[in-house]
C-alpha cells in the first residue's frame, strides 16, 4: 500500500476562515476506495494506492483564483500548500505529492504505481502499444519491463510507436528471448489496444499531448488527469 497526496482546486467554492486556514493548513480528506495495481517482473506483486487530498477553494475574497492568482496571494497559496503537504506526510505517511497544474507548483514526479494503476484498469488485453524515450537506455527498458511483466504471459503482440533507441532494442530482445514475442514497429497506435506512452517523462509532465483516441492512452499526463478526476468525483460525492 502506498499513500499519494494530491492538492487541487475546489472549483466554485469560496474560501472561509482564511486565518484558520493559514494557521492549520487545508483540511485533508481520504478517498473512500483504494486503487489496485500489479508491478514487477514475473507475475508481479499486487499493491494498492490510497489517495489523500486537499482542495484549495477557488475564490478568496472578491477575487477569483486563476492562472494569475487573482484573489489569492501567491505567497499565501505557497505557504498553505507547503504546510498541508507536510501535514499529509507526517500524519498520513504520504510519500508522494502531486499538484493540479492550475496551482503552478513544482510537483514530484508522477509515481510509477499510478501508471501501474492506469494500466491495470485496461485489463483484459493481449495486445499493447508502447512508446519509449528516444534517449532511453537500460533504466528505461527495466522500467517498461516492470510495468509490463505481470501481463506478458497473456500478451501476444507488442507494437513500438516512436523512435528506435537503446531501450527499445533491449526491450525487443527481452520480449523475444523470454516470451517469444516479436515486437513490431508502427507509426500509429492501433485504436484497439492500450497505448503505454513512457516517452513524455523527458519533458514537462503537464505538456499537452494529442490524445490518439485509442482504447486506453496511458502516460504521466493522463495518469495525473485520472487522479484529478478521481479526486473531484470523490469530493463531489461527499459534498452531495
Amino acid at each position: 500500500m502506498i499513500n499519494i497526496f494530491y492538492m487541487g482546486i475546489a472549483y466554485g467554492v469560496w474560501g472561509k476562515e482564511i486565518r484558520r486556514l493559514k494557521k492549520d493548513g487545508l483540511p485533508i480528506q481520504k478517498m473512500g476506495r483504494e486503487f489496485p495495481y500489479l508491478w514487477g517482473e514475473g507475475r508481479g506483486r499486487k499493491g494498492r494506492v490510497q489517495i489523500y487530498y486537499a482542495l484549495l477553494p477557488e475564490y478568496q475574497g472578491k477575487g477569483k483564483f486563476s492562472g494569475a492568482l487573482k484573489g489569492w496571494k501567491p505567497e499565501i497559496v505557497k505557504a498553505l500548500l507547503a504546510q498541508t503537504a507536510e501535514k499529509a506526510a507526517v500524519g498520513f505517511n504520504c510519500r508522494e505529492l502531486l499538484c493540479s497544474p492550475a496551482l503552478r507548483q513544482n510537483p514530484e514526479q508522477v509515481p510509477e504505481e499510478l501508471l501501474a494503476v492506469c494500466l491495470y484498469r485496461q485489463r483484459p488485453f493481449d495486445r499493447l502499444c508502447i512508446s519509449l524515450p528516444r534517449d532511453g537506455g537500460e533504466y528505461q527498458m527495466q522500467h517498461a519491463v516492470e510495468l509490463l511483466s505481470p501481463y506478458l504471459t497473456r500478451i501476444r503482440q507488442v507494437v513500438l510507436k516512436g523512435d528506435d533507441s537503446e531501450a527499445s532494442r533491449m526491450l525487443e530482445q527481452y520480449l523475444y528471448e523470454e516470451f517469444g514475442i516479436i515486437m513490431i514497429r508502427s507509426g500509429a497506435a492501433d485504436p484497439g489496444m492500450p497505448w503505454l506512452d513512457l516517452s513524455d517523462g523527458e519533458g514537462n509532465i503537464y505538456e499537452r499531448r494529442e490524445n490518439p483516441g485509442s482504447r486506453g492512452y496511458i502516460s504521466r499526463v493522463e495518469a495525473l488527469k485520472f487522479l484529478d478526476t478521481a479526486v473531484k468525483n470523490g469530493y463531489n460525492t461527499e459534498v452531495n
